[in-house]
């Protein structure tokens, strides 16, 4: 197992490295040189694609991973998955075909812009398809940084060259648009080449395996994995989407500034998560529930620290934060929109790794059928909200879903094993966490934007550290201020 964490830990790192790449074009390139409706369109092309290729790669990315250890000495495997994702997109244009009416309907009365751009988002549906079926090849050669590195910094640092050249005028925005299907397709042929250059990927026409019956388990699996996948997209991505084709371009813009802002809470989470995924693998290998339920209370205390800390901090510099944003007068609009998206996300760090347990566990059909509700009942919230209270509302019904969702999961993992990840040390951390959330109503304001935000930033770490370090709320996370104090004493 020690390959798959240093793995982990490498695909986190460069995970990370992404992070000001997406920062640099979405806060502050987009507003720079785009209008907000053609910031929601740029968004809106490629949302649309990923919710499409969760649908259209059929399972065959989750089948690959799940069947690669009994047929990875078969050549012709991974063509017939990639065949399979050819034939998945084919049924994807079938569908497309049948409802166009209705999604014609949906979005001409509000962002009729995106249908003249749909081709865009089936070509890039197309490519995403091929790139999740060689990214879980590749996780299943345990060479997880490869696919990261070109998703998280090849592809944001593509996009951010392109909006360069459509800011100095190289470009026209309908070449942007278009500009798009060459970035993932440059993206896509990289994993292949990369692959095929390390002797990992030959084509092979072989598919005699299929013939001893295994082409219905794969099918069978890839199919129910589909229903997991493609409800993790319409989480994801289906309020932009509802709100663009509700209340417009414009709106949706602004939405999409403000969901970016509120999704930063959850960064920290996904390198704890790979990690602890990793660990939990382990545990339930060993059938040592022991170690799965501290693991359980060390991710919930740690990430409820984390997510606390970015969440106040935000919310109490939020209006600092979008006067960086270019034209923030327009985008602060969405103000609340951040209140509840952070929420959201926070309410989802505060579990812990309630999700991965039941994945790793005999139980991981239900994480399915959780997923599948939870995709469900964020559609009928947006569409009950969205129309009332606007982008507000899609926010809400983000928050609500999150909520619920992480609810569900937490009580059927007490139910099932037993075991929960609350302390007195989340009791006392939830006290500390709304005491200085409270203290920074009353912090003075001052007129210089940095002044304000470095006073705001300091107060707020100190009102959360510092209780947390001297209550000992959580070990880990004084063993880390130790070590950084050491650290930054020795040198």
């Amino acid at each position: 197992m020690g390959i798959v964490i240093q793995q982990s830990v490498r695909s986190s790192i460069i995970a990370y490295i992404g992070i000001p790449i997406g920062f640099i074009n979405l806060l502050w390139l987009c507003p720079y040189f785009l209008t907000s409706e053609q910031i929601a369109l740029f968004r809106l092309v490629q949302s649309s694609a990923y919710l499409l290729a969760a649908f259209g790669q059929i399972g065959l990315a989750q089948s690959l991973v799940r069947f690669f250890p009994q047929h990875k000495a078969d050549k012709g495997f991974v063509t017939a998955m990639l065949l399979g994702g050819i034939l998945g997109f084919l049924l994807l244009c079938m569908l497309t075909l049948i409802f166009r009416e209705q999604i014609v309907a949906y979005f001409s009365k509000k962002s009729t812009l995106f249908i003249d751009y749909f081709q865009v988002t089936l070509i890039i549906s197309f490519l995403l398809i091929n790139f999740y079926i060689l990214e879980a090849y590749a996780r299943s050669l345990l060479k997880i940084e490869v696919p990261t590195l070109l998703r998280d910094i090849g592809l944001r640092g593509l996009t951010t060259l392109a909006l360069l050249a459509y800011g100095i005028e190289i470009i026209r925005y309908e070449t942007l648009i278009y500009l798009l299907v060459l970035i993932y397709a440059l993206v896509l042929i990289g994993l292949g080449v990369i692959l095929k250059r390390r002797g990992n990927l030959a084509w092979s026409l072989d598919f005699s395996f299929l013939k001893r019956g295994r082409w219905k388990c794969i099918l069978n699996f890839g199919l129910y994995s589909v229903l997991g996948a493609g409800g993790t997209q319409i989480i994801l991505q289906i309020d932009s989407i509802m709100v663009n084709g509700a209340l417009g371009l414009k709106t949706g813009g602004i939405y999409i500034i403000a969901f970016f802002i509120g999704q930063v809470i959850e960064m920290p989470k996904r390198m704890i998560t790979q990690v602890s995924t990793t660990l939990l693998v382990q545990s339930f290998n060993k059938g040592d529930m022991k170690t799965v339920s501290r693991l359980y209370r060390q991710t919930s205390i740690n990430q409820m620290i984390i997510g606390a800390l970015l969440f106040i901090g935000i919310w109490a510099n939020l209006r600092n934060i979008y006067h960086f944003v270019p034209h923030g007068e327009e985008y602060i609009q969405g103000f609340y929109v951040v209140l509840f998206i952070g929420l959201g996300k926070l309410s989802d760090m505060l579990f812990g790794t309630n999700g991965e347990i039941i994945v790793m566990s005999k139980y991981f059909r239900f994480n399915v059928l959780a997923v599948s509700i939870l995709a469900g009942l964020t559609i009928i919230l947006n569409i009950i909200l969205i129309p009332r209270y606007g982008i507000e509302g899609a926010a809400v019904a983000s928050f609500f879903a999150m909520l619920c969702f992480n609810v569900v999961k937490y009580l059927f993992v007490w139910i099932k094993f037993r075991i929960q990840p609350f302390t007195i040390s989340t009791l006392k951390f939830i006290m500390i966490a709304l005491t200085a959330l409270l203290a920074t109503h009353y912090l003075p304001v001052f007129q210089n934007i940095y002044v304000d935000l470095l006073f705001r930033s300091l107060v707020i770490v100190t009102l959360l550290i510092v209780p947390v370090y001297c209550l000992k709320i959580s070990p880990e996370m004084n063993r880390l201020i130790r070590n950084s104090l050491s650290g930054r004493f020795r040198f």
